[in-house]
């Protein structure tokens, strides 16, 4: 019974995956985004046993699905953007030691930086995948773990440093911008 759940589960995700992809990307407008929201609607589709839903009541849950998600991430986006007009105690934070040696690290610094945002489970998998150039098959049996698990660890690294990534670029720039607008407005 389990194994004919997965293939359904398959065959649904390949059938709707590249069109739910699209229409997030028409909310979202980011490809990358729009994959790990789809990607994730998926496994809470799995968790939820909502994979059991007959054909044309699936396609139209998952669609409004995909819809609502979409629509929650872009609010959860627009509430983390604060412009320092709106609120010049924001920029505060931004102000510090840490802020100006940003410019100062070396690309390798960098990449230790981001790597310790990582659990140490998700950063090892990373770095197997990455640095090593294994496939999820060959970590999951290395590490006795599903290959799903690799799969879910994986998504979740990436998902984490590309957080690491806007946040390191939005400090740079913020910083950066501070520093031209009191130069500029002392001329």
């Amino acid at each position: 019974m389990n194994t004919d759940r997965k293939e359904i589960f398959k065959s649904r995700f390949n059938e709707h995956y590249t069109r739910l992809c699209s229409l997030a990307y028409e909310y979202v407008s980011d490809a990358d985004d729009s994959e790990d929201i789809v990607q994730e609607l998926f496994i809470t589709i799995w968790d939820k046993g909502k994979d059991a839903l007959p054909d044309k009541e699936f396609a139209a849950y998952i669609t409004t699905a995909v819809k609502n998600a979409c629509i929650s991430f872009l609010r959860k986006k627009d509430s983390c953007v604060m412009s320092i007009e709106e609120n010049p105690s924001a920029g505060a934070c931004l102000w510090d030691e840490e802020a100006m040696d940003d410019e100062k690290k070396t690309p390798e610094e960098i990449l230790k930086e981001a790597l310790s945002v990582l659990p140490p489970k998700c950063k090892e998998i990373f770095l197997l995948s990455k640095l090593k150039g294994m496939k999820y098959k060959e970590i999951a049996q290395m590490l006795s773990l599903s290959e799903k698990t690799v799969e879910n660890q994986m998504g979740k690294a990436i998902k984490l440093l590309r957080e690491f990534a806007a946040t390191y670029i939005v400090t740079v720039v913020v910083f950066i911008t501070l520093v031209l607008s009191i130069i500029t407005s002392h001329k």
